[in-house]
């Protein structure tokens, strides 16, 4: 009997010993860097469709950057030459000149004219001038609908201010959203729409 419990005493000794001496070997190699495994660096998730995420040759150009600078400058053009005038300007001669830098269309001839009535009485006998820089704020809209190259359009939020020397002199900024479109080889203003009218610049003796 005693040899029997001497026995069990001893198996629970061996059993308790390797317990005790697994637990020491995995608490050692927890702390082994050798035996880790490998974790990858973090880096940050731009995702997929994120914009920065895709490398710039990827976003196809609707308009390439010289037809787009072609639009721009017959916006300016067109801004520019509607708001220069004088009392002595053939106006034949400047309407046919200004309408040249639109698409044609009966919206375009009916906004593209020198005064009339009595503004241009006054202008003629002030013996006045006109004088007007451009603007371009930014594009809002730029098109390329792909019908044998035509359908390509530009609209662009701009502002004009113009000088005119009366008896007294008055500066005024107006904003526009221009429309330029492309057809038979050029660009062409095909729309102004009127945004703001800024307040008068105080008068000066001329």
């Amino acid at each position: 009997m005693e040899r029997r419990r001497a026995i069990i005493i001893a198996a629970v000794v061996v059993v308790i010993a390797a317990v005790i001496g697994a637990v020491i070997a995995i608490t050692r190699s927890s702390h082994d860097p050798s035996t880790r495994a490998a974790v990858p660096p973090s880096t940050p998730d731009n995702g997929a469709d994120s914009p920065s995420a895709a490398p710039a040759d990827s976003v196809p150009q609707v308009i390439e950057p010289d037809e787009l600078a072609a639009a721009h400058r017959v916006m300016r053009d067109y801004l520019i030459t509607i708001g220069t005038y004088t009392s002595s300007t053939d106006s034949k001669a400047w309407t046919a000149k200004a309408r040249e830098l639109t698409d044609g269309s009966p919206s375009m001839a009916e906004q593209t004219t020198l005064p009339t009535g009595r503004t241009w009485a006054e202008c003629v006998r002030t013996k006045c001038s006109s004088t007007a820089t451009a603007d371009l704020t930014r594009d809002t809209v730029i098109s390329n609908a792909p019908v044998d190259g035509a359908g390509r359009s530009v609209t662009t939020l701009a502002s004009t201010t113009v000088t005119l020397s009366q008896a007294r002199s008055t500066t005024q900024t107006t904003e526009f959203a221009i429309t330029a479109s492309y057809a038979d080889g050029t660009w062409k203003i095909s729309s102004l729409q009127l945004s703001k009218v800024g307040d008068a610049g105080m008068p000066e003796a001329s």
